[in-house]
């Protein structure tokens, strides 16, 4: 369970990493830095595997050399669907980001230093938990690496943003956390940097993206 509470949302423009990155314009949408309030809520420890949503709608395959490893390659709606079957919802950007940071507005799940060694950025997807490593304070696992997550929320504008952006509205939704994939893109490796958002249209599949649930208490 995630307690209620504020959290540290988003990144400061003056943050000194930005400058080394390969394109700081990727994490505009995501400023300013701003304190943030949530409720409390739970959410999967997990990222959901290939065997579990496989149960879930069999006829979605493909090859895999573990049913342990993160499902990807579904689009919003299956993600979607697959949580409400569980009896639980896709977690909010926000909610994932606060799971991932903790009270203390880390940048990484384990602290404000970035390392390719601490979560799975390699060019392949890895089981659940392989790296032990990429464990937020909650015990939230793979937040930073090894599959981009869907969210349920629509790309929109943070509170105390001038920061425009043509598709913000219903038109895509957000994708959150590093992947085994985005690694390959940029200097700096923004794509790992907790608070960078991605999105894509809900009916989009990427194959290093899947998903985890989430349920209000």
């Amino acid at each position: 369970m995630i307690p209620k509470g504020e959290f540290t949302l988003g990144i400061n423009p003056n943050n000194k990493l930005i400058q080394f990155m390969s394109d700081a314009t990727l994490l505009l949408n995501a400023q300013p830095a701003q304190k943030t309030y949530t409720k409390s809520f739970f959410i999967d420890q997990f990222e959901v595997t290939y065997d579990a949503f496989h149960r879930f709608k069999p006829k979605f395959k493909y090859n895999t050399k573990s049913s342990s490893e993160p499902i990807r390659g579904v689009n919003w709606f299956e993600a979607d669907a697959y949580c409400h079957s569980q009896k639980k919802r896709l977690p909010t950007e926000i909610e994932w980001e606060k799971s991932a940071r903790g009270i203390d507005g880390r940048l990484f799940v384990w602290g404000e230093k970035h390392s390719e060694e601490n979560a799975n950025f390699s060019s392949k997807v890895l089981p659940i938990s392989s790296v032990s490593i990429d464990t937020s304070s909650y015990g939230v696992v793979d937040l930073n690496g090894n599959v981009s997550e869907w969210t349920a929320s629509w790309y929109s504008s943070y509170k105390n943003s001038t920061f425009k952006d043509s598709l913000y509205g219903k038109n895509v939704k957000v994708i959150r956390g590093g992947s085994f994939h985005k690694m390959k893109h940029g200097l700096m490796k923004e794509f790992a940097l907790l608070p960078y958002r991605n999105f894509a249209l809900p009916q989009e599949r990427f194959w290093d993206t899947g998903f985890r649930c989430a349920k209000s208490i």
